[in-house]
């Protein structure tokens, strides 16, 4: 099934998936040939500020947690100058894979490319190389040249003959540019695929306790905040809408006398005719219910912002992780993923009375609707969680394809999914 942005949506589970059993026995001849296969995760550093930079280092660390739980032995592919090294990942250089010889089953690169030389390594050493894009690079190559000419951004290094990837796979909301990246790659179609898309709470369960981060019911809808947190670094993510929105619903409520906080909201402010003629058309800007802040850490936004609703807005980047942890967190938001239109609080751009009303109901009826939302937030967290039996074998059957000596062509599969929620 497709989306109108190509989203790749799931089908549904089978009663022998739903009864797969734990598939790593910890005492067997299975779980240790398992464990002879190893795979290299090659991107970005991984310490506590990339963290929280993007949701590229949390997937990291979450497919790294996931392989791990399959059997396999994972490396963290890192620059040598970084010795912010977490404890809980092994980590290697280039230089190390040479000097110990290291043997790896498969190199996965995630978001950037690593450098031809170190491809053209593995691969004479029987290593199977993946690229996986959690990126919109289609929208990124785009504007990228059309706005930065001089940029030289690090996701399609290619190569020569021998040193361009075996396999690429996507995330089911990029379905719709699989031929692309496969092409830019020079790899077959056939070896091109979706993987299923992977979330855990763990940065939230990890540096916040259950009363630090839980949403509490303010005293009075009518003087509820709302807050906006997309990026504003291109029209994918960008808070214009949300803010139209939010202007629009308090022309309709005048009761309403809440204020709005743009999280990323300084980069508004950076192009003159936004700053000149957009944001001052808005009635929140001109009587300055509007507050426009630098990035801040998601833990820092629940902590200023503990009554508050949220609004999010995208275009072809239908899953988000900052959605699954507000309705983790018990946050109502307003979104416009496709994909995940059966739960919480959804709306579409092109049904705008529909959308006011929307609002209207997250800031009203968010408390009494509580439990329904939660039950959202638990459908979504198990429909994307690495320990879920569906996710686990379509991963699990996707690396021993990867991994095994005599690949076979890839079928672009989607991903298992799980019944839709109940309307809030």
């Amino acid at each position: 099934m497709s989306l109108p942005g190509m989203t790749e949506l799931p089908v549904p589970e089978s009663p022998s998936t739903l009864s797969i059993q734990p598939d790593t026995p910890l005492l067997s001849t299975t779980s240790h040939r398992q464990r002879s296969r190893r795979i290299v995760l090659g991107s970005n550093d991984v310490n506590d500020t990339t963290l929280f930079l993007n949701g590229l280092t949390q997937n990291i660390v979450i497919l790294y947690e996931l392989f791990e739980s399959l059997g396999y032995e994972c490396y963290l592919l890192q620059n040598p100058t970084n010795h912010a090294e977490p404890a809980e990942h092994r980590r290697i250089t280039a230089q190390d894979i040479v000097k110990t010889g290291l043997r790896a089953d498969l190199l996965l690169e995630i978001g950037m490319s690593i450098d031809p030389t170190t491809r053209q390594y593995l691969r004479s050493t029987g290593t199977t190389i993946a690229k996986l894009y959690l990126g919109n690079i289609l929208n990124i190559d785009v504007e990228t040249i059309q706005s930065y000419p001089s940029m030289f951004f690090h996701h399609h290094i290619v190569g020569d003959e021998g040193a361009q990837p075996d396999r690429i796979w996507t995330s089911p909301h990029y379905a719709q540019h699989l031929d692309y990246a496969a092409f830019l790659n020079r790899v077959p179609l056939e070896h091109a695929r979706t993987v299923p898309y992977v979330w855990e709470p763990w940065f939230l369960t990890r540096y916040l306790r259950p009363q630090e981060r839980e949403w509490r019911a303010p005293a009075d809808w009518r003087t509820q905040d709302l807050v906006i947190m997309d990026p504003n670094i291109s029209f994918q993510k960008c808070s214009f809408y949300s803010l139209l929105l939010a202007d629009a619903f308090a022309r309709q409520h005048p009761e309403w006398v809440g204020h709005v906080h743009v999280i990323n909201g300084d980069r508004l402010h950076i192009q003159s005719h936004a700053r000149n003629h957009v944001l001052p058309a808005l009635q929140l800007h001109t009587t300055t219910r509007i507050h426009y802040h630098p990035r801040k850490r998601i833990h820092d936004v629940l902590a200023a912002h503990r009554s508050a609703c949220f609004l999010t807005h995208q275009w072809n980047n239908d899953y988000n992780y900052m959605t699954l942890e507000l309705m983790y967190c018990d946050f109502p938001i307003l979104h416009n993923s496709e994909g995940w239109r059966d739960c919480g609080y959804s709306y579409r751009t092109t049904e705008w009375d529909k959308a006011i009303d929307t609002l209207y109901r997250a800031l009203t009826e968010h408390q009494a609707n509580r439990a329904v939302y939660r039950s959202h937030a638990a459908a979504l967290a198990r429909r994307h969680s690495i320990y879920d039996p569906a996710v686990r074998a379509e991963w699990s059957a996707i690396l021993e394809e990867a991994t095994s000596k005599a690949p076979s062509p890839s079928p672009t599969n989607p991903s298992p999914t799980h019944p839709p929620c109940e309307s809030v």
